[in-house]
């Protein structure tokens, strides 16, 4: 039976689309991002089948690429998984 088609997470070099596609072929990752790269020199969409597919596949884990975009720039400073903002007694002296 074929590997379903994820995000790696043990075997990626940027979002681990390689890696996955690699597994789901077959072959070596190596592979991969070489026909990656080559075709984005030729002036392909690769560059954006490469984030389309990043944001779309689930990874090994079972997240999505845009949750972890979300997560990364939903931190917020105060800490707060909510989002909201906590006063510091000291900052109001």
């Amino acid at each position: 039976m074929k590997p379903s088609l994820t995000r790696s997470t043990s075997d990626k070099f940027a979002a681990g689309v390689c890696g996955g596609i690699a597994r789901w072929l077959g072959v070596e990752a190596w592979i991969v991002r070489v026909v990656f790269v080559a075709a984005l020199l030729l002036g392909s969409a690769s560059l954006w089948l490469y984030i389309v597919l990043w944001l779309v596949l689930p990874s090994d884990a079972g997240k999505r690429g845009y949750e972890d975009v979300r997560d990364t720039f939903s931190s917020h400073p105060s800490g707060n998984p909510d989002g909201s903002v906590t006063a510091n007694p000291d900052d109001l002296r």
